[in-house]
């Protein structure tokens, strides 16, 4: 629970503190002010990338997997539910954090939308990758349930390759920057992201949802 936490403190403290920051990284980045929405994204997706609970949330089930194949619902009910947590815990927060860095950081109203949108589709991605890896390397046997938590393999993949994509999308700026501008990007990373999470949710309500089934 402490990411959500902090996503709201980072929030508070960039409308309280973010115009210093907003002037500063106006006269850093003088010459290409579109960085900041990019920059923007990147550091709010990483702060949200600590937040993976949907990766162990199959393996907690643990020797009662057999309750929730019970219950008369379907086996996408129940992963959706798991899904839907990880969605509300991280994007309301990161939501609330990025509309208070639109507020203060300086860029233009197409850039800094589109971040917004960026990150959006980053809480979707992370949370369905998170829920895919917790699929395929479950960990049904533990004896202590900070095991699946703290050491569990899904949950460490997940936290390097949602570290991976937030570090990703704010380097490769500096690499395209030169041929793109910072709208173009965003909506190019926006595009991809949407794909992605489209080839990620038809994976986790198909396949996904037989290896739920068969646990």
């Amino acid at each position: 629970m402490l990411v959500p936490v902090l996503l709201f403190a980072v929030g508070l403290v960039l409308l309280i503190k973010g115009g210093a920051l907003g002037r500063m990284l106006a006269d850093v980045f003088s010459g290409n002010v579109g960085v900041v929405p990019v920059l923007m994204c990147a550091a709010v997706c990483l702060l949200a990338s600590m937040n993976d609970m949907a990766a162990p949330s199959v393996s907690l089930e643990g020797r009662q997997l057999w309750l929730a194949q019970s219950l008369p619902v379907t086996p996408w009910q129940v992963l959706r539910a798991k899904l839907d947590m990880q969605l509300l815990l991280t994007g309301v927060p990161l939501l609330f954090c990025a509309l208070c860095a639109v507020i203060v950081l300086p860029g233009g109203a197409a850039e800094m939308t589109l971040a917004v949108v960026v990150a959006l589709l980053y809480t979707l991605l992370s949370a369905l990758a998170a829920l895919a890896l917790g699929l395929r390397l479950p960990n049904l046997t533990w004896t202590n349930e900070t095991t699946p938590i703290k050491q569990g393999g899904s949950v460490m993949l997940a936290l390097f390759v949602n570290w991976f994509y937030a570090i990703a999308l704010g380097g490769l700026y500096f690499l395209c920057g030169r041929y793109l501008s910072a709208a173009a990007y965003l909506a190019l990373a926006a595009a991809v992201t949407a794909a992605v999470c489209a080839l990620l949710l038809h994976w986790v309500k198909q396949r996904g949802t037989r290896i739920f089934a068969a646990l």
